[in-house]
Formats: structure tokens, sequence, C-alpha cells
């Protein structure tokens, strides 16, 4: 009988946050497996984000001070490590006499953000107020400019799964996690790849698998009791015209951001909304009162009109948001680190932003640390400096 393989770590899941484990996982010398259902990693709710690495300016209304900061340390990190990935470019916040959000509230938030960041903002000169993609002058008070980053996120998660592989990590795609159990703090996983079924053995296993966190739990034993959690459905539209001064940061009228950016191939990129999203994971698709929401909001702010017709593309993403009677616009986008200290070596990873998946993977790590004790591989890398 052949030997069954070991690993330190199996991770289930290649979205940003599996991906990301997987690289910090790699990089501290520990023998790491990554299982993923699709062909390629980031094809789910990691390719269907508005696109943004950010610390979130509408966060510091709701007082997310600390991941806001963090986030925008992250931006920095990715700004360096992958420039060709993620780029800074202008954002812009038009604020008029029947805007909810007064003009020194938004300088406010602006002059945090801009003391975490150390990135300036300005106010636009009236003069050049009419070069803005045709933005709705009448009533206008101000208009803020300041910067972010931007990022294709399918293409920014394979790269950060292709780093982790590169520094010895294994992935299995169109790979079907069975099941596990756990036995003298050893995992034993079940898994079907090529309509066969195979048995493998690691001292941690780490679920990474977002809105299907709860359907993958089920399937692991100890079970691990998961904090209440919803998902949050997110929609986002393309249009076939291009904007071309920056993104624009909106207002909609139940007092949500809207961002309007321009995307690949002359394209603009309009989202999110936000709906709680009761069904299951594999049944989401925009629905027609998502994708009307976004073009009334454009077609508030931008001259030029936007029809059905200008729309080429329309997806949904999930966010793995934590129970609470605050609105999902409010809600912590902190990433939930799950572990018991009962359930031998098993972590679940969940919720989070793009941005700060590093960070997160990190956390996960120093848990890994404590569990299991430094890798015996010489190798190990710092995350902060590893380029994509």
């Amino acid at each position: 009988m052949p030997e069954t393989p070991y690993y330190d770590i199996v991770i289930i899941g290649a979205g940003i946050q599996g991906s990301g484990v997987a690289q910090a996982a790699a990089a501290s010398g520990y023998k790491t497996l990554v299982i993923e259902k699709l062909p390629q990693a980031g094809l789910c709710t990691s390719s269907k984000s508005s696109k943004l690495i950010h610390g979130g300016l509408r966060y510091l209304e709701s007082g997310q001070f600390k991941l806001v900061r963090e986030c925008l340390q992250e931006r920095k990190i990715l700004l360096k490590n992958a420039p060709q990935l993620v780029k800074l470019i202008p954002f812009y916040i038009p604020v008029y006499s029947h805007s909810i959000r007064p003009a020194w509230l938004i300088w406010i938030g602006l002059l945090i953000y801009s003391l975490f960041s150390l990135k300036t903002f300005s106010i636009v000169k009236k003069k050049d107020q009419h070069y803005l993609d045709g933005l709705k002058l009448k009533n206008i008070k101000t208009i803020f400019k300041y910067y972010d980053a931007q990022t294709d996120d399918k293409r920014l998660t394979q790269a950060v799964i292709t780093s982790a592989k590169n520094m010895g990590a294994d992935v299995l795609y169109d790979t079907d996690f069975i099941k596990s159990y756990a036995e003298e703090s050893i995992h034993n996983v079940s898994y079907k790849s090529n309509r066969q079924y195979h048995n493998i053995k690691c001292r941690c296993l780490i679920n990474c698998t977002g809105p299907w966190v709860d359907s993958t739990q089920d399937k692991i034993s100890p079970p691990l009791k998961l904090p209440d959690t919803e998902l949050v459905a997110g929609t986002h539209i393309i249009i076939n015209r291009p904007i071309k001064q920056g993104a624009y940061y909106i207002e909609a009228a139940d007092k949500r951001a809207v961002f309007v950016m321009p995307w690949k191939d002359s394209q603009t990129l309009i989202g999110t909304t936000e709906r709680t999203h009761t069904d299951d994971a594999d049944n989401l698709m925009p629905t027609e009162n998502e994708v009307f929401y976004l073009l009334e909001t454009y077609n508030h702010y931008f001259n030029e009109k936007l029809t059905l017709n200008d729309i080429t593309q329309s997806f949904s993403g999930l966010r793995v948001l934590p129970v609470s009677n605050t609105a999902s616009f409010n809600k912590s986008r902190e990433s939930l680190i799950i572990h018991n200290s009962k359930t031998p070596a098993l972590i679940t990873l969940v919720g989070g932003k793009l941005t700060a998946y590093r960070a997160s993977s990190e956390e996960v790590i120093l848990k890994i640390k404590k569990l299991l004790g430094d890798s015996k591989n010489k190798k190990h890398y710092d995350t902060k400096n590893i380029k994509l």
C-alpha cells in the first residue's frame, strides 16, 4: 500500500483568502496543499468585487478606524510589490447643495484618510470641473479629489497563488473536498479529483471557502462552531463607455456609496449594491432592480444618460458579514478567524476585505505557529517583501 501523502497545512478554497494563507504558509516553510473546486483560483467571490485596493473611506463613518488604517498600510505594500496589478488613480467626490453628507464632514474624513495613508487630497478648482467626464455641475458646492488604488481582483488572486506555488505549495484544481475527521491531532482529508477519491493527512486544516463556509464546515469532524453570519450580495454593471479623468465616489438615493470607475478596454464599472442573500450561494444573479438602481444613480450625476443597451456585463458577488442589527452598509468588514482550542488545528477564515488579505493571512499563520510550532524548513520569507 502506498503511503498516505502528509502535509503540514491543507487549505480548502483558492479565493483571495485561501491564496493569501497559502502564500503565507509556504513563505513560513510549511508543507502546504490547496484544494480548489474550480479550474482556476479566484473565479468566485474574489473576481466579483469592486476591484479596489483601498482603506475604505466610508468605513470611517462607522468608526472602523483600525480596519481603514490597516488596509491603507496593505495598499502601500501592494503598490510596492505588484505595481503592474495595483495602481493609484484619482477619485472625485462631488458635494451638492442637496447632498446628505456636508462638505465639512467629507473634509474631516479625507483628512483622517490622508493622515493614515500619507497621501494628500485637494479641492478641484472651478475652472477644471468641466473636464470631469460630463459630471453634472448644477448646484455643485465643491468637488474633492484624492487617490486610491484599483486592481484586477482575479489576476491579483492568481498572482498570489502562483507566488505560493513558487515557494513550494501544491494546488489541486477541479477538486472537490469530500470530508475530514481528526484523529490524535491529525486530520484525515478525503477529496475527489479526476473522478477518483484520494486521502491525505495534515496537521492543520483551514476552511477558506467564503460564502460556502458553512456547507464546508458540515463536512469536517469534529465540528467547529461558527459565529452567525449572513450573505450580502453586491451587483456591478460594466458599460461600454469610457471615463477618462478617474473614478467617482457618488451618493445614491438611499445614502449608500456607489463607485463609477474606469475599467479595461475603455469601459466603465459601476457598483455596488447591497442586499441580503438567503438562497444557496451557487444561485446568485443580478436582479433587475439592482441594475436599474445603478443606472439611475449614474444618470442622476452625469449628463450623458445610460440605458440598458449600454450594459455589456453585469455580475454579483457575495460578502460574508457578521449578523447584527446594523445595516449592511455599516457592518464590520474585519476578517473573522475562528479557532477552538478543543478542536485540533482547525481554523476557519471568513469575511474581510480584498485589500487586507495579506494581513489576515499573517494573523492565521501566527495561530498556526502556536499550534504547530515553527516549520523545520529553514527557508522563510516575509510576505511584505514578496513581489507578485
